[in-house]
């Protein structure tokens, strides 16, 4: 596994640093992990029969959604910390960063050619499901009653 600085140099062809992706998906998922932590709370509040007051009148923030915040704060600050999470990370950030994307023009290619691949595909199968189905219902039985 390359180091930290290392990555980050073989991965600066963008101009962009893998630490600064690592800090943008932290605080991403921090958000979401906050705000799915403030319904887990909420619904842990309710249901165990605590008034749950408005912290913040205005943004209807209640002592839950702090509670949430803090949590999530919590975890995504002890996760970025970690060492080997953090070295993980920015190696997962340099990788991404060593990716060729496609263009919009090869996307749009791909696209069509998945597209009319799949409509030859469901042709190919209706046929041979129409014949299969005349097969066994139609023309088997008109057979069968001849004999």
């Amino acid at each position: 596994m390359a180091a930290a600085s290392e990555a980050s140099q073989q991965a600066n062809r963008s101009g962009m640093d893998p630490k600064r992706l690592v800090v943008i998906f932290f605080l991403i998922a921090g958000l979401i992990f906050a705000f799915f932590l403030e319904h887990v709370c909420g619904l842990v509040w309710a249901r165990a029969g605590w008034s749950d007051p408005d912290i913040i009148e205005g943004l209807d923030w209640k002592v839950s959604t702090l509670l949430g915040f803090v949590l999530a704060m919590g975890v995504v600050l002890g996760l970025y910390f970690h060492p080997k999470t953090h070295a993980v990370s920015l190696d997962v950030a340099a990788e991404l960063m060593k990716v060729t994307w496609p263009t919009w023009e090869e996307t749009k290619a791909s696209t069509m050619a998945v597209i009319v691949a799949s409509i030859v595909a469901a042709i190919l199968l209706f046929g041979i499901d129409t014949l299969a189905y005349n097969l066994m219902v139609e023309w088997i039985p008109a057979i069968w009653g001849k004999l």
